[in-house]
């Protein structure tokens, strides 16, 4: 029996480890999760011999290695890097204290890990994984993606539940219903993955909904459910199989759930099933409300008249949505974030969200930037969250882009504050400017997802630190 530890700074459940240990487990391994700041917390729950685990996200990634660096000069472990950023950018393995690195679906690359080590063979093989052995790297190819996925095991939330009751206590829980999103926008991670896994299998895959549904009424029977969170980019993507699944979801589930969409996915019929099925929220991308730049530079490939027409079918079904912006894209004026800002206020946004764009690395946007030459520091440097208070682009209007940043909810919720606003974003960012965003978007965050407020509070509070550090 292997024993598997995986190592987290955010104080949520991850994805990638609940699906992997369920995995792990169903093989007789022992696996477990921690989450804290610094080394020496975990170091007293790690013993020799361990696999020590990390799931990184770009942003988090140097952090990871310091607390891995730490952890060898003290214990006799492997250390295991996997998740998006290892998967971008496995050449992370040349770092001393990375010992493998896992690209792609993680799933069966780490039962074979732990078998071999259970049963002492060699791990330098084994497809999707790059190992580093006596200082040679070994660089395996990628098998197939998993075509069905309901052959997976439902995620083990107990991971995280037996250790932190906060999360098991949260009565909202997350489900995800597909994998792998079609669309190419140039923010994002999937059009480099597309890539990565040309030739290995359908791209986008989704479980049948039995399988859900079976999923949330065994979540609800042992831990209670009061709410359900879809987070699929491909969510209504597929119009009969959306269909079979609401239908379902109507006769047996029936809690309250939000969920993601593309408006060019949406037509009236889709959205009085989603309303009838329970929906209370429907979250869509608007990024920019200029047109150029959205499908010019984010290649979103949506236009203002699908946002437009979608939105009065929304609010003729009285079905409340969310968007998401972002501003300080490369090459944005002023003028142009004032346009997604006025797109959110005729439209009447019920819940705006806005990001400062991050140029993950190994994204089109990041590679577009640095060939323009509008990278202030390497993609290295960027932060944990898309929700900070920095840009690396560079942009003779940065002050005021970041204060927009931070004044964009109140704008779009409270369109007679823009005098006003139009003059504070002149002034240099401040302390105040930030406590006034943290505010307005905890509320919205709160408000949109349908939380409680206490919870949501204590959450605020134990994952600001680790998300905003700079």
């Amino acid at each position: 029996m292997a024993n598997i530890v995986f190592l987290q700074r955010l104080y949520c459940e991850y994805g990638g480890p609940t699906i992997i240990s369920a995995v792990l487990k169903n093989a007789g391994h022992k696996v477990s999760v921690f989450i804290g700041e610094k080394s020496t917390f975990f170091l007293h729950r790690i013993k020799n011999k361990d696999i020590v685990a990390f799931s990184v996200m770009s942003g988090l990634h140097n952090w990871a290695i310091t607390i891995a660096s730490e952890i060898k000069r003290k214990r006799d472990v492997l250390t295991v890097f996997g998740g998006p950023h290892p998967t971008y950018f496995p050449e992370i393995i040349n770092h001393h204290a990375v010992d493998v690195v896992c690209l792609g679906e993680g799933e069966y690359p780490m039962l074979d890990l732990a078998n071999a080590l259970d049963r002492n063979l060699d791990i330098s093989k084994i497809p999707n994984l790059w190992v580093k052995k006596y200082g040679t790297i070994y660089k395996n190819e990628i098998r197939p993606l998993i075509d069905n996925l309901d052959t997976l095991p439902f995620p083990d939330r107990d991971l995280y539940y037996s250790t932190y009751p906060y999360l098991k206590n949260d009565l909202l829980k997350t489900f995800k219903v597909a994998r792998g999103c079609p669309y190419r926008c140039s923010f994002c991670f999937n059009p480099t993955l597309q890539d990565m896994y040309r030739g290995k299998g359908k791209y986008t895959r989704f479980r049948s909904p039995q399988n859900i549904i079976r999923e949330i009424n065994e979540v609800r029977d042992k831990y209670g459910l009061k709410k359900v969170l879809f987070y699929d980019d491909v969510f209504i993507l597929n119009k009969e199989w959306l269909r079979d699944f609401l239908c379902l979801y109507k006769k047996e589930i029936l809690i309250p759930f939000s969920c993601d969409a593309r408006v060019d996915t949406l037509d009236e019929e889709i959205i009085i099933m989603l309303k009838e099925a329970g929906c209370f929220c429907l979250r869509f991308g608007i990024e920019s409300g200029n047109e150029k730049i959205r499908n010019g530079i984010l290649k979103k490939e949506i236009s203002d008249d699908n946002i437009i027409n979608i939105v009065r079918v929304l609010k003729k079904h009285k079905l409340k949505f969310l968007t998401y912006n972002m501003v300080g894209i490369p090459e944005e004026t002023l003028d142009d974030i004032y346009q997604t800002i006025d797109l959110n206020v005729k439209i009447r946004t019920d819940y705006p969200r806005c990001s400062l764009l991050t140029p993950y690395p190994g994204t089109e946007i990041a590679r577009y930037a640095a060939e323009k030459g509008m990278l202030e520091v390497s993609t290295d440097k960027i932060f944990a969250s898309f929700q900070q208070y920095q840009s690396i682009i560079k942009s003779d209007h940065k002050n005021e882009i970041i204060n927009l940043h931070l004044f964009f909810q109140t704008a779009v919720i409270f369109p007679r504050t823009r005098g006003l606003i139009n003059k504070l974003i002149f002034i240099p960012t401040n302390i105040l400017f930030r406590i006034w965003w943290a505010i307005v978007y905890f509320f919205i965050y709160m408000k949109s997802e349908g939380r409680r407020f206490w919870h949501t509070f204590v959450f605020a509070l134990r994952i600001s630190n680790a998300l905003f550090e700079k």
